[in-house]
């Protein structure tokens, strides 16, 4: 199957925008076999948008669009497709319904300019967003799939995922496609591929890495004519991963690895207190994603380096300060648990290689164990690092039950 993806908006003509949804749509289209042909992107001008369409259609089996379906007049990509099917486009007052229970949920009653945001045509099938007011479409059109969905990343993904792929897989003629994510972490991309690279070059099933905030992904996609055979090459293929980096497997797609963390503390009843100094929250943030985070999470402090050593009366060592805050977390909050990231700056030998003494440490009351890495980077790319190795260590020493040392 040939796709052709459209990203709509003038902000992205602009440069206001980064298109990030093209990188993500194409990466899910490899991993479930799927041939991206082309990326497109056109501003909000609805015969530019026609014509781009149309192209699109030309040399595709399923186009893709993202932007360009929210209430106001220059979100032209319903219309866009309306004119394309030459059809007329209607209120669906059931869809009409739901987005005004939506507004009701926050407290607010719909505009009625949302109204469109529940035009329908005869030959689309409505796409549910539950993250937002804009649903999408799925449409068939001489037997060519078209996708309209929202720009806003979170929206598009869940659509995508949920709604769109299940569609578009049943309509690829009768292929068996079967993927799987394991995500990683505490390993780098090419160490991954280092260590799968024969797995990767068998070609099939296709086998993918990606780098990302939570770790390396490592997608396995088998299509064939068979689902059972596809089902069980992609089997053969994870057990094989997991027995050359199953030490850094921490879950499947699915698995956010905030909760994974959290589960691992609230399995034996425990909790945990976080005080980042020099970090900007980075780390609170991420573990408050996690539904569990009410649960476990029973504080969570955010200081400059500065601030900590004044509070603390530790000296100038990152070690020092690393334990004594995250003593502290624990005893102040009674928490099981205290972490503490301490990203102490100093300056590179030019702007974007500023270096970062980054100590992590987990502690009880009594006793603490920790990890110190450098960093040289932008500051903001040194805390995100400073998180992911935190994120590394929490999973890791929690998970095997890391004895800590006194001090």
């Amino acid at each position: 199957m040939r796709a052709a993806i459209l990203s709509i908006g003038s902000e992205l003509m602009h440069g206001f925008l980064t298109d990030t949804n093209a990188t993500f749509l194409t990466q899910e289209m490899n991993a479930l076999g799927i041939e991206p042909v082309s990326v497109t992107q056109v501003g909000d001008d609805l015969s530019r948008i026609v014509t781009t369409f149309r192209r699109a259609l030309e040399d595709a089996d399923l186009v893709v669009a993202t932007g360009g379906i929210g209430p106001t007049d220059d979100d032209l990509t319903r219309e866009a497709v309306a004119e394309i099917c030459d059809e007329q486009t209607v209120v669906d007052e059931e869809i009409a319904d739901g987005i005004r229970q939506f507004f009701r949920m926050r407290g607010s009653v719909m505009p009625e300019q949302n109204t469109k945001q529940a035009w329908m045509i005869p030959s689309a099938e409505s796409l549910l967003n539950p993250m937002g007011t804009a649903p999408g479409w799925f449409v068939r059109k001489d037997g060519k799939m078209i996708v309209i969905m929202p720009g806003v990343p979170r929206e598009m993904y869940r659509m995508w995922r949920e709604q769109a792929v299940p569609r578009v897989l049943a309509g690829s003629r009768g292929r068996a496609i079967v993927s799987r994510t394991l995500k990683t972490i505490g390993i780098g991309e090419s160490a991954v591929e280092k260590e799968i690279h024969e797995i990767i070059r068998r070609g099939h099933p296709t086998v993918a890495t990606y780098a990302k905030d939570d770790g390396v992904h490592v997608r396995i996609t088998a299509i064939t004519d068979d689902a059972v055979a596809a089902e069980e090459a992609v089997r053969q293929a994870e057990a094989e991963i997991r027995s050359r980096v199953g030490n850094h497997v921490y879950g499947y797609l699915e698995d956010p690895i905030a909760t994974v963390i959290l589960q691992t503390i609230a399995a034996s009843g425990g909790s945990l207190a976080i005080w980042e100094a020099g970090n900007a929250g980075h780390l609170s943030v991420l573990l408050e994603e996690s539904d569990l985070s009410d649960q476990v999470v029973v504080d969570a402090r955010t200081t400059s380096y500065g601030a900590a050593r004044a509070e603390t009366g530790a000296d100038d060592d990152s070690e020092e300060l690393a334990i004594s805050t995250a003593k502290t977390a624990a005893q102040r909050s009674g928490a099981t648990f205290g972490v503490s990231v301490v990203v102490k700056l100093e300056p590179g030998e030019n702007a974007d290689r500023a270096k970062g003494d980054v100590v992590i440490a987990l502690a009880t009351v009594e006793s603490a164990t920790i990890r110190r890495n450098t960093i040289s980077a932008v500051p903001h790319e040194i805390r995100r690092r400073a998180t992911l190795a935190a994120v590394d260590f929490l999973w890791s020493t929690l998970r095997d039950g890391t004895t800590f040392r006194q001090g």
